[in-house]
């Protein structure tokens, strides 16, 4: 078994492939203004999606991002991860509400307004060339809490063609956990697993998973600076993915 079938390569959606935060600032907008408050939804303003933006890297699936709105409204400031984690055990009880809103707003505005949407969600600079080069390569996987068919409408929109089976959706499912039950199914010895948010390289793996935070997304800056986990900048990408 060759390189390209024995390790597999992981690569996050959302911070790491495309530059979701406008979609889903818009998105969890209306899910929360109209879809829970039953509100118009306001004006947007400069420093609410300032705030947005600086809270982005402590979410990790599509319902969270309501729990953003909700603190901004409560005048809320989540600064660590721990108070994001106190604030969703706060409001367990509406996860499941919050992540249908979320993905109903998000349907609606594909359906009623595509152009924006596709305009919302833009690829970084130069992954539309690295995915074209890896169309083929079975090793290399889109692995994230979006679920697959919104991924496969973007990268179609950009012109990649990418095949259904190598998009997975973790959902709650952590994502080392995730990655090691799809490793023992196809045979597979390791991983290289790239994300933006450290806290899915938290916990135990069964198999050696290289874990490699990508510094252009959401990421926070002392994630970066604590040296904890290897990093790789866009431009050094292509070399974690061999053809």
């Amino acid at each position: 078994m060759g390189d390209r079938e024995d390790t597999l390569r992981f690569l996050d959606f959302d911070g790491v492939l495309c530059d979701s935060l406008p979609e889903c600032y818009a998105v969890s907008r209306t899910a929360y203004w109209t879809g829970f408050l039953g509100l118009p939804e306001p004006p947007a303003s400069v420093p609410e999606e300032a705030e947005f933006a600086r809270m982005r890297p402590l979410i990790r699936r599509g319902a969270d991002y309501l729990l953003l709105h909700l603190a901004m409204r409560e005048g809320l400031r989540l600064v660590s991860q721990g108070d994001f984690d106190a604030l969703a055990a706060r409001e367990a009880e509406r996860d499941g509400l919050f992540h249908d809103l979320f993905y109903q707003a998000r349907s609606d505005l594909l359906r009623r307004d595509p152009e924006r949407w596709f305009a919302l969600n833009p690829l970084y600079p130069g992954i539309r060339e690295i995915l074209l080069r890896n169309r083929t390569n079975r090793a290399v996987l889109i692995l994230s809490t979006k679920e697959a068919p919104f991924i496969l409408e973007i990268l179609r929109h950009h012109g990649v063609e990418w095949e259904a089976d190598r998009v997975l959706c973790s959902g709650k499912e952590p994502k080392l956990r995730f990655i090691d039950r799809i490793l023992s199914e196809r045979g597979a010895r390791g991983a290289v697993f790239v994300d933006d948010q450290i806290d899915h390289f938290q916990g135990p793996s069964e198999h050696p998973v290289r874990r490699v935070l990508a510094d252009w997304g959401y990421v926070r800056p002392e994630w970066i600076e604590s040296g904890t986990f290897e990093t790789v900048s866009l431009s050094r990408l292509p070399e974690l993915l061999p053809v």
